[in-house]
Order: structure tokens, then sequence, then C-alpha cells
């Protein structure tokens, strides 16, 4: 039996990518997630995805393969991977976060430079940073983000 596991990546958008691709994104995700039992959070920001998964190591695993043929995202790097007790984003098939004046200060308070820059996070940081998103999202009622 597979464990449940979470994982963090980031990656960068394509050049190629249009404003419909995130909303595509959202919806595959949305669509497919429940039936494999994935849950997450979705960030967007700056020119970056920055995303957690949940679920069963093995289709996490089958996911990230996808990810990474996907052509909207290059440079994509694992930032943690490991086994959890518990979801911190079960109530999302894929919640998603976009970067807005509200929540502008949680983006900058992990990053080295004025720009957020998720390539650089350590593991901690980016599982520290994508909780906070998601409680402030959630505490503000962030449509996008409590959709799906």
């Amino acid at each position: 039996m597979d464990p449940l596991i979470r994982m963090i990546y980031a990656s960068r958008i394509a050049p190629n990518f249009g404003p419909a691709d995130v909303h595509d994104i959202l919806n595959t995700s949305r669509r497919n997630n429940p039936a494999l039992g994935l849950t997450g959070l979705l960030v967007f920001a700056d020119g970056y995805f920055l995303q957690a998964l949940e679920g069963a190591r093995s289709r996490i695993n089958a996911l990230y393969t996808r990810i990474l043929r996907d052509p909207r995202h290059t440079d994509s790097v694992i930032l943690h991977y490991h086994d959890i007790d518990r979801r911190l984003f079960g109530e999302w098939s894929m919640g998603y976060v976009l970067s807005t004046d509200k929540n502008r200060a949680l983006f900058l308070a992990y990053s080295l430079e004025a720009r957020f820059s998720p390539l650089e996070l350590s593991a901690a940081a980016a599982e520290s940073m994508l909780g906070e998103l998601a409680e402030h999202a959630r505490q503000i009622g962030a449509a996008s983000a409590t959709a799906g």
C-alpha cells in the first residue's frame, strides 16, 4: 500500500504560456484529482508555479511525470517530497492562489528579492509559505482558492 505523501515543486512558466493555460490546468486538475484521491494547492505569481500535491505516492509520481512533459512548465524542481500523516489541502481537489495586493506580503516574506522566486525556496520555506497562503485564502474566502 502506498504511503500518503506531499510533494512540493516549483517551475517557470514557458514562453508560450497564455492566459487560458492556468484555467485549463485548474479545470483538468479539479476534474481528475478527486477520482485519484489527490489534493493540493497551485500558486501562480511572477511567472512561476509553486504547487503542493498530496496523495498516494504512486499517483503523485505518475502525475509529476506528466507535469514534466507539459510544455507549459520549464525548469521544474522538486522542493519537498515526504510522507505525511495528514493533508494540509484536503478540502481542495486543486486550490488556487494568485498573487494579489492582499497577499503580496506573504509572497515576498519568503523571497530573496522583491520578486517571487520559488525555485530558490528551501523545503521548509516552501511548505510554510504554502500553508500560510492557504490559511490566508481560507480567511478571506477567496473564491478562486476555495473552488474545486
